[in-house]
């Protein structure tokens, strides 16, 4: 028979394996914030540039010919 001391051991036991992995998952989550900052910066710089090679396409390019 598991005594009320012994259920409590255990509860508490629990609590610590929660909180470590708590940290743990934490700690990944610092690190897939990182992560994702750095693609959102590199999504709009893939922004930009496709937006701007979309308006030089629309502008009709000015060629320099030779006058005969």
């Amino acid at each position: 028979m598991v005594s009320g001391f012994d259920r409590i051991i255990d509860g508490v036991k629990e609590v610590l394996r929660m909180s470590d992995e708590l940290k743990r998952v934490s700690e990944g989550l610092k690190v897939l914030s990182v992560e994702v900052r750095d693609i959102d910066k590199r999504l709009v710089r893939i922004e930009t540039l496709a937006e701007i090679a979309k308006s030089q396409a629309r502008r009709p390019v000015k060629r320099i010919t030779k006058q005969p």
